[in-house]
């Protein structure tokens, strides 16, 4: 007889923190964000951190620039 381990198939979903934000959108472009959602069954909060995460993984200069500014802001607080 095998043994099994206490390992869940499915790995237990992350816990995310979440802060609200307002902010003004066109028209025309908060148009498509609803059509997205509704074309892939999801929330538009969803849509809107998923293209964000997207943007932000795919600019190798804003990648550079944030993990600059993350090393200049540590060693900021280090100093103070």
């Amino acid at each position: 007889m095998s043994r099994r381990t206490n390992t869940p198939v499915i790995k237990p979903q992350p816990k995310v923190h979440f802060e609200q934000i307002n902010f003004k959108i066109d028209t025309e472009t908060l148009e498509k964000l609803r059509g997205y959602a509704e074309f892939i069954n999801s929330e538009q909060s969803y849509v809107i951190r998923e293209a964000l995460n997207y943007l932000f993984e795919s600019d190798s200069t804003f990648q550079e620039f944030f993990a600059s500014h993350l090393r200049s802001d540590s060693n900021s607080h280090e100093t103070s």
